[in-house]
């Protein structure tokens, strides 16, 4: 107990570490982020008919994205809801590099689809397994 007081400094370190390095797996836990890997991903997408929705900045897309991927940035999601309307039943996955999906998963939730997960390391880890990526300026 002494060693705790005595070194105040780096017991609170360590746990601010702790707690920096668990959050995305209790954001997860509860319910606030399903995220996905590409295996997973690309399970859903071939036997599920996901769709995917990228989120990220228009030169971003336009240098590479997943095949089929709709480009709608977060602040679009609700004006452009229609066009994505249909695919209710499907998994949604998001792709979103640099940003918080929070609010998409919040707006699409919102919109009536249930299933809606994050690609783990976004388009990074998608290139990175050696997964084909489609470059053009839009496909939504």
């Amino acid at each position: 107990m002494d060693f705790l007081f005595q070194h105040l400094g780096l017991v609170i370190l360590v746990l601010a570490s702790g707690i920096m390095l668990a959050w995305p797996e209790l954001q997860q836990l509860g319910g606030q982020q399903a995220t996905l890997s590409t295996l997973e991903a690309t399970r859903l997408i071939n036997q599920k008919h996901a769709v995917v929705i990228d989120l990220r900045r228009a030169q971003d897309f336009a240098l590479g994205h997943v095949p089929g991927a709709r480009h709608i940035p977060v602040d679009e999601l609700e004006s452009r809801s229609e066009e994505i309307s249909r695919f209710k039943a499907r998994p949604a996955i998001l792709v979103a590099t640099g940003q918080n999906p929070g609010k998409a998963i919040k707006a699409l939730k919102a919109q009536g689809f249930e299933d809606v997960f994050v690609l783990k390391g976004g388009v990074a880890a998608w290139v990175e397994a050696n997964l084909p990526i489609e470059k053009s300026e839009s496909n939504a």
